[in-house]
C-alpha cells in the first residue's frame, strides 16, 4: 500500500450524521435511489450481500422521506389498514422468508402483497432490501413474484480494499488523527470488508485511542477489531 491515498470520495450524511460514501460498488445504486421522485414504478429493490451497505442506505432514503420501516418478520403481525396515512415504506431482508414456515411464508407474502397494492392504488413508494433477487428468495405466491419482479432492482457489491482503505484515511484526516499508511494496511488485512466495519472501526480507535492517551498502533487495532467482532456486522 502507497504511503498516500488519493481517492475523491463523495459522501452524504444521514439525520445521524454517518457518512455513506459513494463508489463503483454502490454509485447506480445510490442514483436509482436518488431517482425515486421521479420514477413511476412503485418500489424499489436494493440487492447485495451481507454489510454491503443495504440497510444504510436504506436508512438515508427512509430519513428523506419519513418512511416507516419494517422487517419480515414485523410484517406477520403487520395491519395494513394501520399504513393507511403513509406514502413510504421500508421492508428489509426479503431474503429471512427463506427461513421461515410455510404458514408464516404465506401470511407474510399475502400482507406484502396487500401493500404493494394499497401503495400502488394511493401513489406511494416501497423500498425492499434483500441478498438475493426476489426470484431467489423463496416467495410462493405468483402474484407477489410477479409484482415483485417487474420493481427495479439497485445492486451494492462489497467495496475493495483500496476503497476501504481511502475511507479510513480520509475519516481519520477529518478527525484530524494522524495514523500511518503501515497501521491501516494492518487493519485491512484484519477486518471485515464492509462500509459499516470500516466507519466503526475509525470511531472505536478514535475513542480508545483517546481513552488511553496513546496514539493508534497495530497493538490497539487488534483490540479494537476483536471488540468489534463481537458486535456483528449491518447489513
Amino acid at each position: 500500500m502507497g504511503s498516500q491515498l488519493n481517492l475523491n470520495l463523495g459522501h452524504r450524511f444521514t439525520l445521524s450524521r454517518e457518512k455513506y460514501f459513494i463508489s463503483s460498488a454502490n454509485s447506480l445504486a445510490i442514483r436509482a435511489v436518488d431517482d425515486w421522485t421521479i420514477r413511476t414504478e412503485p418500489g424499489i429493490i436494493i440487492v447485495g450481500p451481507k454489510s454491503s451497505g443495504k440497510t444504510h442506505l436504506a436508512s438515508v432514503w427512509r430519513k428523506e422521506t419519513g418512511a416507516e420501516s419494517l422487517n419480515i418478520n414485523q410484517v406477520f403481525s403487520l395491519d395494513v389498514k394501520s399504513l393507511v396515512k403513509e406514502k413510504f415504506l421500508v421492508i428489509e431482508n426479503l431474503n429471512d422468508l427463506t427461513s421461515l414456515n410455510e404458514n408464516e411464508k404465506k401470511i407474510i407474502e399475502e400482507k406484502i402483497l396487500h401493500v404493494y397494492n394499497f401503495f400502488v392504488g394511493f401513489g406511494g413508494k416501497i423500498l425492499i432490501t434483500a441478498t438475493n433477487p426476489p426470484g431467489n428468495c423463496g416467495i410462493q405466491l405468483a402474484d407477489l413474484l410477479s409484482r415483485l419482479m417487474a420493481l427495479q432492482i439497485a445492486e451494492l457489491s462489497l467495496p475493495d480494499d483500496d476503497l476501504l482503505a481511502a475511507i479510513m484515511a480520509k475519516q481519520f484526516a477529518d478527525r484530524q488523527i494522524l495514523v500511518s499508511p503501515q497501521v491501516i494496511g494492518h487493519a485491512m488485512a484484519r477486518m471485515e470488508r464492509s462500509f459499516w466495519f470500516a466507519d466503526k472501526l475509525v470511531e472505536a480507535l478514535d475513542s480508545e485511542s483517546m481513552s488511553v492517551k496513546k496514539p493508534i498502533s497495530k497493538k490497539l487495532v487488534n483490540r479494537v477489531i476483536d471488540n468489534l467482532v463481537s458486535l456483528g456486522p449491518k447489513t
